[in-house]
């Protein structure tokens, strides 16, 4: 999950800063081009979320690799002596 959630955060985080900058040039991303009356506020909102989604996945990923307290270990079950012949 965090592994996804990393690749959309990096995703949006290029495409709203990068909007920012290819507007100083007059260009667009296609994938964004519906938005370019947006700008930059749009730009600045996506690459936000993206750096947001960037930072849940490494809190994700790091609550998952901490370490646990041990658990008690199950009383072992009392080992059971095989009868020896001739005894009751």
């Amino acid at each position: 999950m965090s592994s996804i959630m990393m690749r959309i955060g990096v995703l949006f985080t290029v495409l709203g800063f990068g909007t920012l900058i290819l507007e100083q040039f007059d260009y667009e991303f296609r994938i964004l081009a519906w938005a370019s009356d947006m700008q930059p506020a749009f730009g600045l909102v996506l690459g936000l979320a993206g750096l947001a989604l960037i930072g849940g996945s490494v809190l994700v990923g790091r609550a998952k690799a901490a370490p646990r307290p041990p658990q008690q270990a199950p009383a072992a079950p009392q080992q059971q002596y095989p009868q020896q012949p001739g005894q009751g």
